[in-house]
């Protein structure tokens, strides 16, 4: 293990993660859990999620994958946001129907999300 990863691993713990029995499968190093109960691989720098079955294995994709999305429409919703100031009255209001359809988007897949990750754990 690199001396970055060691000292990656020391300032989760310092933060209050801690060490596993586990490895990552992807690299091999210690996985740490953090405060959220979330595995977490510090050379990878991701979550890694603990399955025993394909089944699970697709469960958790679901879980991963609605999170991703559910980032995507965020960070545009944040854009639009930003570009008002400098509108015109009717572009802004193309804008703001627009952020309103993504928030519909958002707080529907936050739900999914929710009732997703519920049925994981």
């Amino acid at each position: 293990m690199e001396k970055d990863v060691v000292k990656k691993i020391a300032q989760l713990v310092r933060a209050g993660a801690t060490l596993t029995s586990y490895t990552c499968p992807a690299c091999g190093t210690v996985l740490v859990r953090l405060k959220t109960g979330e595995l977490y691989c510090a050379n990878c720098e991701r979550t890694v999620v603990l399955v025993k079955t394909e089944e699970e294995a697709q469960q958790a994709l679901e879980v991963i994958e609605l999170r991703e999305v559910r980032k995507i429409i965020f960070d545009k919703i944040l854009q639009l946001g930003k570009e008002l100031e400098r509108l015109s009255a009717s572009e802004m209001i193309d804008h703001l129907r627009s952020m309103s359809l993504l928030l519909d988007i958002y707080e529907r897949l936050s739900r999914v999300h929710v009732e997703t990750a519920k049925a994981t754990s």
